[in-house]
């Protein structure tokens, strides 16, 4: 038995650790200034898109301290041998939270994909358990904010919006997933493995908690900002409910994201090759935008007297 239970043991002693490390490092942050300096692709990434200025995921609770001391290896390794191994829910929820908390810097996220750490965690997206698997998604989103782990991940794209559009609507799945699919949404490389997913993304604009339709928006807006997808999304059914999106009544975040999604394919319809009109239908976003957009027209119309400067800006280069 005893030789049984020493792993055990030593993992979740490991990870009392580390957490202990994590408070000890967040006391720590109140009293002196954090010193990063990521790179320029490393800032887009954190930039998101135009007025995509929230990061995608804010984690609770800290990483252990920024200096090249403050992971151990070994430990790391520990823990991670200890997550594949391991198939009792709650230690493996235990072991994605401290993992998630460790890979929400920089400096130690460059150290997981080293040790393998990307696909074990990974791995936990196939898992039963739906809480082992937000806790790995709430994982693998802070190590996406690294463009080098994001090359590494692109594999786990397609499982990854599987389980999304398989979430219960704005449950804690759907809501985990959706900041990860930004964060890989930010540079043009991975559009194309997303491009099926538009008219579901469109569709959490209607049905989904404001918090989801943000979300849902963010990776619209960066989406709309590739020339080489307005026609895709030009062509996705639009649901029922879509154009009540532009309302006085609506939040400022949620119009304001949904103004720049259209001041961005506006832009960019001008970008494509050939008359391509006759190839829109009815209900596709083209033809309840651009086609004889009479119902839009009169929701934009309106929207003149939204009190917002920037909302304004953005309604004055729509009706243009």
């Amino acid at each position: 038995m005893g030789q049984e239970t020493w792993p055990l043991r030593l993992a979740l002693g490991l990870l009392a650790a580390l957490g202990g490390l994590c408070a000890l490092h967040g006391w720590a942050k109140r009293w002196r200034p954090q010193r990063e300096d990521p790179s320029q692709k490393q800032q887009a990434l954190r930039r998101r898109s135009i007025d995509n200025e929230e990061p995608s995921h804010s984690p609770q609770g800290c990483a252990v301290a920024q200096s090249h001391n403050s992971l151990e290896q070994q430990r790391l390794q520990v823990i991670l041998k200890f997550l594949r191994r391991t198939s009792d829910v709650s230690n493996r929820e235990h072991a994605l939270v401290t993992l998630s908390n460790c890979a929400a810097f920089t400096v130690n996220q460059d150290l997981f994909r080293s040790l393998g750490g990307l696909s074990v965690i990974a791995n936990c997206l196939l898992d039963e358990v739906t809480s082992v698997k937000v806790k790995a998604m709430n994982a693998l989103t802070n190590l996406s904010l690294n463009v080098a782990n994001q090359e590494e991940m692109k594999i786990w794209i397609p499982q990854i919006l599987k389980v999304q559009e398989a979430a219960t609507l704005s449950s804690e799945m759907q809501v985990a997933g959706l900041p990860m699919l930004t964060n890989f949404s930010v540079t043009t490389s991975h559009h194309r493995t997303m491009t099926n997913s538009i008219p579901h993304l469109l569709s959490l604009l209607v049905e989904g908690t404001e918090r989801v339709k943000i979300q849902a928006l963010k990776i619209l807006v960066n989406l709309s900002a590739n020339p080489e997808l307005t026609h895709d999304l030009l062509c996705a059914h639009v649901p029922e409910g879509f154009l009540l999106l532009f309302d006085l009544a609506i939040s400022k975040e949620v119009l304001k994201q949904i103004l720049v999604f259209v001041v961005n394919l506006k832009k960019n319809m001008n970008l494509l090759q050939g008359p391509v009109q006759n190839e829109y239908k009815v209900k596709l976003l083209h033809s309840v935008l651009f086609g004889n957009p009479t119902e839009f027209s009169q929701k934009i119309a309106a929207l003149v007297l939204y009190q917002d400067h920037e909302v304004k800006q953005y309604i004055a280069r729509i009706m243009v």
